[in-house]
C-alpha cells in the first residue's frame, strides 16, 4: 500500500514540474529567504530588508514581492503583479523558443521518382523560409548498395532544385547506408518571422519520410518473385 501512495506522488511532482515558468520564481510567503535586496517595478532600489517587511511594503502597494534572483546573496526580489509577472515570463520564453532552429530531416529513397523528389523539394523549401536547418536523407537498401553514386545522384538532383537560397554544411557523405547533407537557409535570406505562423510550426512534423516509395518498392519485389515463379512452372511443365 504504501509503494502506491509513493509512486502515486512521484507521478504527481513528475507532471507539475512541466511548468517550470512557475517554479522557478517564488513569490510573498513561499520566499524563505531571512533578508532580500528590494526593487520596484519601475527598478528602484530600496536596499536590503527584512523578507517580511519587503512583503509588507509589497501589500501596501497592492502589489507582490516576487524573488527573481536566488544566486546573489541575499537574492533580489522585485515588487510587481505577480500574474503580470507570470506572463511576461511565459511570453519571454515562448518567444525565446521560437527563435532557436530546429533540424528538420527528409529521408527520401534512392528509388524516387521525379516529381515526389519535386515534393520533398518543396517541402525542404518550407523548411528553409521557416528558418530551420534541414538534414537531407538519401537512403539504399538491398542491392542498391553496391551503387552508391546512384544515391550521389539523387542527392545532388535533390539539391539543384531547391529553390529557397540556401547554404550547405559540408559536402554530401556517405555513411552507412545513406548519402546525408545539411542545408540551412543562406545568410540575408528572407526567412520568416516566428509570430508569421507559430501555430503551422506547432504541427509540422520534424521528420519527413517517403514512405510512399518504399510501398512501391515492395510491390516491385513481388512482381520479380511472380515472375521467377512463373518462369519455374513453365520450365519444368515442359
Amino acid at each position: 500500500m504504501l509503494d502506491i501512495i509513493l509512486m502515486t506522488n512521484y507521478r504527481r511532482r513528475k507532471k507539475t514540474s512541466k511548468n517550470n515558468s512557475n517554479l522557478r520564481y517564488y513569490a510573498n510567503e513561499r520566499i524563505f529567504d531571512p533578508q532580500v535586496r528590494v526593487i520596484t517595478e519601475e527598478g528602484e532600489n530600496l536596499g536590503v530588508m527584512s523578507t517580511r517587511k519587503a512583503i509588507e511594503t509589497a501589500k501596501e502597494r497592492g502589489l507582490d514581492l516576487v524573488k527573481i534572483n536566488p544566486k546573489t546573496k541575499p537574492p533580489i526580489a522585485k515588487i510587481i503583479d505577480w500574474s503580470k509577472f507570470k506572463y511576461i515570463q511565459a511570453k519571454t520564453e515562448k518567444a525565446k523558443a521560437k527563435k532557436e532552429k530546429k533540424l528538420k530531416t527528409i529521408r527520401v529513397s534512392v528509388r524516387i521518382g521525379p516529381h515526389d523528389l519535386e515534393v520533398q523539394a518543396k517541402k525542404c523549401d518550407q523548411f528553409l523560409e521557416k528558418g530551420h536547418q534541414v538534414k537531407l536523407q538519401v537512403r539504399m537498401k538491398g542491392r542498391e548498395k553496391a551503387h552508391p553514386e546512384v544515391a550521389e545522384e539523387v542527392m545532388e538532383g535533390l539539391l539543384k532544385i531547391i529553390t529557397f537560397p540556401f547554404e550547405t554544411l559540408g559536402d554530401p557523405k556517405k555513411t552507412g547506408d545513406s548519402f546525408y547533407a545539411t542545408v540551412q537557409p543562406a545568410p540575408n535570406s528572407p526567412v520568416k518571422s516566428s509570430s508569421d505562423d507559430d501555430e503551422d510550426d506547432d504541427d509540422e512534423e520534424d521528420e519527413i519520410d517517403d514512405d510512399d516509395i518504399d510501398e512501391e518498392e515492395d510491390f516491385e519485389d513481388e512482381d520479380e518473385i511472380k515472375t521467377t515463379e512463373n518462369a519455374k512452372i513453365n520450365s519444368e511443365s515442359k
